[in-house]
């Protein structure tokens, strides 16, 4: 449950001269190619919080010094030059499976994230519309950098589906993933729009030509 802080927290928005699109949703509904569908046909710019997180563990990082410090030569890919280059996937068995473990890692990576999303905000000022795809975006207190809040909806069923196939998780870990994040039904509540991405790609993509007039 959240409190009355939190509530209002998620209803907080950019008011701000710069249109912000916030895309969101559950793991594997379908933010990046939506995102990328919006960029093709209006050719709007993206950050992509995901990129990001993923340039935080990049090799020899200090993130990455913190990241094998604590969890040692199981999370390190073998590598001839004897660098440090992150196993995610040995990574993410650890943290999905350890509430402390999970919001120790967060807690060094999202403050990189955020200083990455604020630098290219910074670059792209001049622009009229920006997209920015959080996927965290709820649970992380990004509701006040978007003037709009618009939520990939999709069955737990497809999000399994495309989990298993996409990151060859076993049901288990799939589920693990989803858990990870807050209910789509608590999510849904405070976006300002939801995209169905439960069906083909024309039903989206409908409802996105509808909403963003193209």
């Amino acid at each position: 449950m959240i409190d009355q802080k939190q509530t209002n927290n998620l209803c907080l928005r950019w008011k701000g001269k710069q249109r912000r699109i916030g895309i969101t949703g559950g793991i594997a509904s379908g933010k990046t190619i939506i995102g990328d569908f919006l960029f093709q046909a209006k050719q709007w710019p993206i950050l992509d919080a995901d990129l990001y997180a993923h340039e935080a563990l990049s090799a020899e990082s200090e993130i990455v010094k913190k990241v094998w410090l604590r969890y040692g030569s199981k999370i390190i890919k073998n590598s001839s030059k004897n660098d440090h280059i992150i196993n995610r996937k040995a990574l993410a068995k650890i943290v999905f499976q350890n509430e402390i473990e999970k919001k120790w890692l967060e807690g060094i990576i999202h403050p990189f994230v955020n200083k990455r999303i604020e630098e290219e905000l910074e670059k792209l000022k001049s622009n009229s519309i920006v997209i920015l795809i959080i996927p965290l975006l709820f649970e992380k207190n990004y509701t006040g950098l978007c003037s709009e809040i618009c939520y990939i909806d999709c069955t737990r069923s497809m999000q399994l589906k495309r989990l298993q196939s996409r990151d060859h998780l076993s049901i288990k870990e799939a589920n693990q993933r989803i858990d990870a994040q807050w209910a789509n039904s608590l999510k849904k509540q405070f976006a300002d729009h939801i995209i169905n991405n439960s069906n083909d790609d024309e039903t989206w993509k409908l409802q996105l030509k509808k909403l963003y007039k193209f």
